[in-house]
C-alpha cells in the first residue's frame, strides 16, 4: 500500500529502536538489532529468521533511495497489536519510492512476513525530502 495522505505514527517512544546511518555498511547492526529484539517475543525460530530477512530487504530498500547522510530508524511495536511484532523502518527520501505489488521483492516480503505497509509523505515545501516508512507485521504464537 502506497499512501501520501496520513501522517505517519511511529511505535511509542518506549519501544526499542535504533537510528544508524542510512548507509549499507549499517546493515549487520540492524540484522543484530532485528535478531535481538524479535527474540524476545514468541516467534519461531523460521519466524525470527524470516523477519530478519524481510527487514534486512526492507532496509535495503530505503537505502537505496535515501537522502545522503540521513538516518535510517528501526523501531519494535507489540502494543497495537498483542498478537503481532510490528517492525517499523523509516528514512528520509529524495523522491517518492515507485513500487509495484506484484514485484518479485514484494512477492518474498509478503511471504516472510504476515504484513507489509509502505506508506510515503510527500515534502511540505519543494525543497524538502520524502518521509518513507515500511512497516512489517509478524504473528506471535499463541500461549500455549
Amino acid at each position: 500500500m502506497t499512501s501520501s495522505k496520513r501522517a505517519i505514527v511511529p511505535p511509542t517512544a518506549t519501544s526499542p529502536s535504533l537510528s544508524v546511518s542510512a548507509t549499507p555498511d549499517q546493515l549487520p547492526a540492524l540484522r543484530s538489532l532485528v535478531r535481538t529484539v524479535s527474540a524476545h517475543y514468541a516467534l519461531t525460530l523460521d519466524g525470527l529468521s524470516d523477519l530478519v530477512l524481510a527487514a534486512d530487504e526492507v532496509a535495503t530498500i530505503l537505502i537505496g533511495h535515501a537522502v545522503p547522510s540521513s538516518a535510517l530508524v528501526c523501531a519494535f511495536d507489540a502494543d497495537t497489536d498483542p498478537g503481532a511484532l510490528r517492525v517499523v523502518l523509516s528514512t528520509s527520501t529524495t523522491r517518492q519510492i515507485t513500487t509495484s505489488t506484484s514485484s518479485f521483492g514484494r512477492h518474498i516480503l509478503e511471504i516472510l512476513v504476515d504484513g507489509v505497509v509502505f506508506e510515503q509523505v510527500p515534502p511540505i515545501s519543494p525543497e524538502g525530502n520524502w518521509s518513507a516508512t515500511i512497516t512489517l507485521t509478524k504473528g506471535l504464537q499463541a500461549p500455549s
